[in-house]
């Protein structure tokens, strides 16, 4: 159900992005912020003992850090050249690809009845190395053809991501009891992220149309290898059938809204698109997935 109304909310921006353009245009400097929201959600909702995960089974957690920081950028670059399209959609796609795990990847997760704690400490883990990897791998893959800085993407990286959800984690530790809104934080979360996709949608509306195909083919396939690739390389590495679709679940999301809000602010609008579609594409793909994934 809760994927059902994630799905329906952006399907809902995406609509609102294409056709009530210049609204959405006018919020576009407030992306970042939205994002650094969602993140601080995040932080309200995780628990301490999430963080404990990562020390207690330290190889499979780096493991699917490893997957996610390798599998899926090399995977956007890639199609990117075999699919010829131009340097700033190719941007886009390895910037969607060295984005940590979305937290989508849990409620998947739960749907196919993987391993929830160790989804939600792969989310975890890879989100917080994310302000070293992710400019790290988008300056190796792209560096040459475009101006990356890495510098001043780490650090925006420490104060959207790492401070939002640190602060989150301190507040329900500390200063106040948010059991009482827990459950409305991943909306307003997806709400933010659905602005941010109809922010993405309304700056490419009029090239939209000549790029529709091509960029959904590379987002589309981008995706299901990912997921494909990461229940591979989780059986390779001697992990049970639950914990392979766990790890297929965590390397095929990602934190599209991450690398939307990065690309309108180091690159281009053109850039954003990929990681805006990618954020439709995953909820509906991981939706189907999900229902072969409860058969195995």
């Amino acid at each position: 159900m809760e994927a059902l109304l994630s799905l329906a909310i952006i399907l809902i921006f995406s609509f609102l992005g294409l056709y009530t353009k210049e609204f959405f245009i006018n919020l576009k400097p407030f992306v970042v912020p939205m994002l650094a929201f969602v993140m601080l959600s995040m932080g309200l909702t995780m628990q301490v003992d999430d963080l404990l995960q990562t020390l207690k089974k330290p190889f499979r957690i780096a493991y699917g850090a490893l997957l996610q920081f390798s599998i899926m950028p090399f995977l956007g670059y890639f199609l990117a050249k075999i699919l010829s399209v131009n340097t700033e959609l190719t941007v886009g796609a390895v910037l969607v690809g060295s984005a940590p795990g979305g937290t989508a990847s849990n409620v998947i997760t739960y749907l196919s009845k993987g391993d929830l704690a160790y989804s939600v400490s792969m989310t975890t883990f890879s989100t917080l190395v994310s302000p070293i990897m992710t400019p790290l791998i988008t300056y190796l893959l792209v560096g040459r053809k475009v101006d990356v800085p890495v510098i001043d993407m780490l650090r925006d990286l420490i104060f959207i991501v790492v401070l939002p959800v640190a602060l989150g984690i301190f507040i329900k530790r500390f200063l106040l009891s948010t059991k009482a809104f827990e459950k409305v934080l991943p909306y307003m979360a997806i709400v933010a992220i659905g602005i941010i996709i109809a922010v993405v949608l309304a700056l490419n509306s009029e090239r939209l149309k000549d790029l529709s195909m091509q960029v959904f083919l590379l987002v589309f396939l981008h995706n299901f290898f990912g997921f494909l690739l990461g229940y591979i390389f989780g059986l390779l590495a001697g992990l049970d059938k639950v914990r392979a679709k766990t790890l297929s679940i965590e390397v095929g999301i990602q934190n599209s809204g991450l690398a939307v809000a990065l690309a309108l602010k180091y690159f281009s609008s053109l850039s954003a698109l990929p990681g805006a579609l990618f954020s439709l594409v995953q909820n509906v793909n991981g939706l189907l997935l999900s229902a072969l994934y409860r058969k195995l």
